[in-house]
């Protein structure tokens, strides 16, 4: 019997032929979980740009802190409920600690800023063993009280003989690199690496040998800088081009203009460019923002261990939470297991004036239980086209859900490859159905018919009109009881 892959049917012998593919449906991917936060504070370490952090991420070689440092506070909270926070931190300028022993060694820290002048590198050579053409030289790196790389280099002994017998190369030998720092050894690695090759005395490696092996060194790094920070003259940038559900600007004074730009630049974003993502921003100064795709955030809450969560800092847990919830999810009356009490406690009054404001409020329950009161976004204002379904933020999401993978679809399997008559329209059509009766299984919509989606020819010939009617399903959130008593 014969067998393999096929292409056309044209086999002489008797057979399975079989072809392993995927079934060429694209696959969409989703922002869930994902929150854009921008860095208030210099972190004085880690690259320029976009910092993706996790729960588990190395945050000291990513960032040059601990998790539970206070410069890192926003990032901390927004983790136990978001799956990824993607951290802006972007400066202008700035400079790596250094240290340098001419002839011997340079050493760089991988990054500008002032938490590389806690770095400091160690040189212990091993005893020379009599015959030996080479010795070793372990080369500790710490960060802070804290080893985080160790590393052997040999060197061959500074005599012409030895030194071929070693074979000796540029890149085992002459360089180390770990996630702290770079350490070049010589003046110059071509320079060293040509001396290495002629023939003498070898009068630059001598100089290496010399200065790492006749007694254990300690070295600190110095002169690091932090940069600039340069968030906001080019978070837009970022805003756009990030793959992210949410963006937040907890951890920000109030009175930094952060927030407002935030607000335009998700207004521009959800009705200008078709990318539907949303905003958490701190306000306990009641600024008014009335926007659908924008929560606010009044108070925030005391941790069981007796930890003061400001609100601006419990503006990134609402938005790691917010970033993490699904269409189907509304996240009134989610608890905050590890918190005690709301800080400052609202009555009340004062927690329905927040709600009518279109606030976000941590409240206490009996139990010790902290919940959101009402998963709502700044929507204040109604009409028509805005009606107060859009305050929730259950059917915001929802909407957006479709809005996103209505566009995913489209771009990945119908724009360019698909002819404009009906027979395309009606695949595209059989396709969105399929989609919003998926919706409907999982109570994102309801009483959703076929006749409710149509598709005609736009006004151009590549163009296609779609109308779509859906009803969003929300969340039981109030129960009005009458009780009788025979």
């Amino acid at each position: 019997m014969a067998g393999g892959t096929w292409r056309i049917q044209n086999k002489v012998r008797p057979g399975v032929y079989i072809n392993v593919k995927g079934d060429g449906k694209p696959v969409l991917t989703t922002p869930l979980g994902r929150l854009l936060m921008f860095q208030n504070k210099p972190l004085g370490w880690g690259k320029k740009g976009i910092i993706e952090l996790t729960a588990t991420s190395d945050f000291t070689v990513l960032t040059g802190h601990k998790n539970t440092d206070k410069v890192l506070a926003p990032v901390y909270e927004a983790l136990k409920d978001a799956e990824t926070v993607l951290l802006l931190n972007d400066f202008d300028g700035g400079a790596k600690s250094t240290s340098t022993k001419e002839g011997v060694y340079t050493i760089n820290a991988k990054y500008e800023g002032e938490q590389g002048n806690n770095i400091s590198v160690s040189f212990v050579p091993a005893p020379l063993v009599d015959g030996a053409n080479t010795q070793d030289v372990t080369v500790t790196t710490i960060f802070g009280t804290k080893q985080v790389d160790q590393v052997k280099i040999t060197l061959p002994l500074p005599k012409a003989d030895a030194i071929a017998a070693a074979e000796l190369t540029k890149e085992d030998q002459l360089e180390v690199h770990n996630d702290y720092v770079d350490i070049t050894f010589g003046t110059n690695p071509v320079d060293v690496t040509k001396e290495l090759n002629g023939k003498g005395e070898y009068p630059l490696y001598t100089a290496i040998f010399n200065g790492l092996t006749q007694n254990a060194a300690n070295v600190s790094l110095a002169g690091g800088s932090n940069g600039t920070n340069k968030v906001v003259d080019d978070m837009n940038d970022y805003l756009e081009n990030e793959f992210y559900a949410v963006a937040t600007t907890a951890g920000w004074d109030e009175s930094s203009n952060i927030h407002k730009l935030l607000v335009e630049e998700i207004k521009l974003l959800r009705e200008n460019v078709g990318i539907k993502v949303r905003a958490v921003v701190p306000n306990t100064s009641g600024v008014v923002y009335n926007y659908e795709g924008v929560s606010t955030v009044l108070n925030g809450y005391v941790l069981n261990d007796g930890t003061v969560i400001t609100p601006n800092i419990a503006t990134a847990r609402f938005a790691g939470m917010s970033a993490s919830a699904t269409p189907d999810q509304a996240l009134t009356y989610t608890q905050l297991d590890d918190a005690a009490e709301a800080r400052p406690k609202l009555n009340n009054d004062k927690t329905i004036e927040a709600l009518n404001a279109g606030q976000i409020v941590f409240t206490t329950r009996s139990g010790e239980r902290v919940v959101i009161e009402q998963d709502i976004n700044s929507l204040t204002k109604f009409t028509s086209i805005k009606p107060k379904d859009f305050s929730k933020n259950r059917i915001i999401r929802t909407l957006d859900e479709i809005c996103t993978n209505t566009t995913q679809t489209f771009e990945t399997s119908f724009l360019g490859k698909v002819s404009n008559n009906e027979a395309g329209r009606n695949v595209f059509k059989a396709n969105r159905i399929g989609y919003l009766t998926g919706l409907q299984n999982q109570n994102m919509i309801r009483d959703f018919e076929n006749s409710d989606l149509t598709l005609s020819q736009g006004d151009e010939k590549d163009a296609v009109l779609m109308e779509l009617y859906v009803t969003p399903v929300d969340a039981m959130e109030k129960l009005y009881v009458n009780l009788i008593v025979r």
